[in-house]
């Protein structure tokens, strides 16, 4: 008779002389079963062998401490360890003096034809597991592929400083000796794309480290797929009773274990190998370039054909493995974002030329496409596209699938892009510990998922518990991804962000001033990261009250966004924000009010009237028509303001409670002066408990409402 399966892997059958034996038969193989453990792990705890673990569970009565070690084995609880031990005793006691009034079990079938469904089951798992052992190789086929490339791009990377080092002093020396303004261009032009080159072969470098580890993480799950079907054969080994001895079997390969964490296995490790040899093929275009400038040294890196059409009208690996770096070096290395959606534009084009929509690739493309598109300020398109490719991709892919999680990912993002701070932080919430089990709580997606968490918690009010996730984060990512990863950096970024938000900013301007040299070291100095460090700097300098500073660094920071974002990119958008406020508490109140109406028409046609952003335009708009003397218009515009921000972002959220600030503050100016002392009295707990008593918006409160009181006695 068959065992019934309790742990998903077959059994053999079992071959007992008595009912009192199947019946401890079926007991310890429910007890292995319920374990979840291999026979392998069991063999290494109870101190026998496999083989000898499957002759015990086939039927043959097994002695007394045989049985009680496979019980301590499975079940760790130690109350129902008692149990069993105590219903095992039962039943082997039973097996040892079987009932002489009970006959042997009939078998339900012949035992050659439960036999001949044993071996077909064997064959079935023989050729699934000869199938994961062939991917093993691939992937450690791929895996070092990745490591020769790691090589070589170190081994590019160390000549292209030397060659910036020359170039740099022949510059010096060219100016100093009054060269031809001729030869010193020359050397300008050599040395400026000796640094994009150094900067592109540093990007490919850490593809290529990441696809190195992508390929270790594949082979710890197919290792631990050869394992199970290693098990399972074992299993279906017990009790075969068909005279051939376990040295007569074809003898199965015992690969040596990779390290690694846990990754996507089955039916998409083909995929992800030919995705992870495109890329290792991708970089060999990409550094084409720069080993044409090594020729003599370059004998490790092959030229490739260059074709005649690189986005031409059909659709296969080959065109994407051409066209996709200079997607990349456009958006990823040079930030130029509409030129990544022009081409990532025309290879979608091409895809749909094929008939398959639902093929990999083509989902591949799409995404690609549509995070391009939110990185160039399409933030409602790009969720739509987002939207309709998470539901292909959950139907083709699986929801679990690494592809489908990273649409879910982006999508949870234009979510807070679009307004809503609370499902952005609810999506991000759901995703992460997905990520911890699918790809494991250390692999880069999941670290950049916390980060996405730890920022939208701190833009839904909760700036204490953004600083306290990114404390938690961010020596964890150091470890994982290198100190001057871009990742990392931008990390650095977010946490000075939410220490200033969270009250703190003059740590806020020094832990940026501490990052801003160190991005432009790594990125170049117009990359989009660095714009918005520079950004980020100027503001935070107003805060802790240099403001002509900030008036001054926003001012030549903005042409330059303008020319390389664009000029109705966010960020740009946020530039002239800031510079407009802080032109207003430089004392322009007047200038402020007009560049902030200006905006406004911009927010409320790119990103919608009810946008955060849009309310935060409107916001200071009106303090700054009250600071210009429109005292009583502001007022009503502060009022008609705050409910919408209270549906939007909440009653409690930083934001709101600076516009009930601000209203209590006019309403006295009005000569309403009991009505603002009891507006900021009942402000000031919510302040206290909210952003913390030491906030400046709580001190400021409070400093305003003893004011008044005082003044009142006085």
């Amino acid at each position: 008779m068959t065992a019934r399966n309790r742990g998903g892997r077959p059994w053999g059958p079992i071959r007992a002389e008595s009912e009192e034996a199947e019946e401890l038969a079926l007991f310890l193989r429910a007890q292995v079963d319920a374990s979840g453990k291999t026979l392998k792990t069991l063999a290494e705890q109870v101190h026998v062998s496999k083989s000898q673990i499957s002759q015990q569970l086939a039927g043959k009565v097994p002695g007394r401490r045989f049985v009680t070690d496979l019980i301590r084995a499975t079940i760790p609880e130690p109350r129902l360890r008692e149990r069993r031990l105590d219903e095992a005793g039962r039943l082997l006691r039973a097996a040892l003096s079987p009932s002489p009034d009970r006959t042997p079990p009939a078998p339900v079938r012949s035992p050659a034809l439960e036999l001949a469904e044993v071996r077909a089951q064997q064959v079935d798992v023989y050729d699934r597991l000869t199938r994961s052992l062939e991917q093993q190789n691939q992937l450690r086929e791929a895996g070092g592929n990745s490591a020769k490339l790691v090589m070589v791009l170190l081994t590019m990377i160390n000549k292209l400083e030397g060659r910036i080092s020359d170039l740099t002093d022949e510059r010096d020396q060219l100016r100093a000796s009054h060269a031809d303004p001729t030869v010193l261009r020359q050397t300008q032009h050599q040395l400026t794309r000796a640094r994009e080159q150094e900067q592109r072969a540093e990007a490919e470098l850490q593809r290529a480290q990441e696809k190195q580890r992508q390929a270790e993480q594949l082979a710890e799950r197919v290792q631990a797929r050869v394992d199970e079907l290693t098990d399972q054969l074992d299993r279906l080994r017990s009790g075969a009773t068909d005279g051939t001895r376990d040295e007569d079997r074809p003898p199965v390969p015992r690969p040596e274990r990779a390290c690694g964490t846990a990754d996507p296995v089955g039916d998409d490790i083909e995929q992800a190998l030919r995705r992870a040899s495109a890329v290792n093929e991708q970089d060999g275009h990409v550094l084409r370039d720069i080993a044409q400038d090594f020729a003599p040294d370059s004998a490790g890196v092959v030229p490739e054909k260059e074709p005649d059409n690189p986005a031409g009208s059909h659709f296969s690996e080959d065109n994407v493995q051409t066209i996709w770096p200079a997607i990349v070096a456009a958006g990823q290395i040079r930030g130029d974002y509409r030129e990544a959606v022009r081409l990532s534009t025309l290879l979608v084009a091409a895809s749909e030329k094929t008939g398959r929509p639902e093929d990999p690739l083509t989902l591949a493309v799409r995404h690609t496409l549509a995070h391009w598109r939110s990185k160039a300020g399409d933030t409602s398109g790009a969720a739509e596209a987002f939207a309709e490719l998470l539901a292909v991709r959950k139907r083709v892919l699986g929801p679990e699938h690494p592809d489908t999680l990273a649409t879910r990912h982006n999508l949870a993002g234009l979510r807070g892009e679009a307004g809503d701070l609370a499902g952005a932080v609810e999506a991000f919430a759901e995703l992460v510990p997905l990520l911890d089990r699918v790809l494991g709580p250390e692999h880069p997606a999941t670290l950049a998922t916390r980060h996405n968490l730890a920022n939208w918690r701190g833009q839904a009010g909760d700036a204490a518990g953004a600083v306290e996730a990114f404390a938690e984060l961010l020596p964890v990512v150091v470890r994982v991804l290198g100190p001057e990863h871009a990742d990392t950096l931008a990390l650095r970024s977010s946490f000075a962000v939410w220490h200033g938000e969270a009250g703190d900013a003059v740590d806020a301007v020094e832990a940026l001033a501490e990052l801003l040299p160190v991005q432009e070291r790594v990125l170049g100095p117009e990359h989009p990261e660095v714009l918005t460090t520079r950004h980020l700097l100027g503001r935070w300098r107003g805060e802790v009250g240099d403001v002509s500073g900030a008036v001054a660094a926003l001012a030549e920071l903005l042409p330059v966004q303008e020319r390389v974002l664009g000029p109705e990119h966010p960020r740009t958008l946020a530039t002239r924000h800031e510079a407009a406020r802080w032109q207003g508490e430089a004392g322009n109140a007047v200038g402020a009010v007009r560049a902030l109406a200006e905006l406004l028409q911009v927010r409320e046609r790119m990103q919608g009237p009810d946008h955060p952003v849009t309310l935060e335009n409107r916001r200071h708009l009106v303090r700054y028509e009250g600071l210009a003397g429109d005292v009583a218009g502001a007022v009503a515009a502060f009022a008609e303001l705050l409910p919408v921000q209270e549906r939007v972002l909440g009653p409690e959220h930083p934001r709101t409670l600076a516009t009930r600030h601000e209203l209590a503050g006019l309403r006295g100016v009005l000569g309403d002066v009991p009505g603002q002392v009891e507006a900021w009295a009942e402000l000031l707990p919510v302040q206290e408990r909210v952003l913390g008593p030491r906030h400046p918006d709580t001190l400021a409160t409070r400093n305003k409402l003893l004011r008044r009181r005082l003044q009142a006695r006085g």
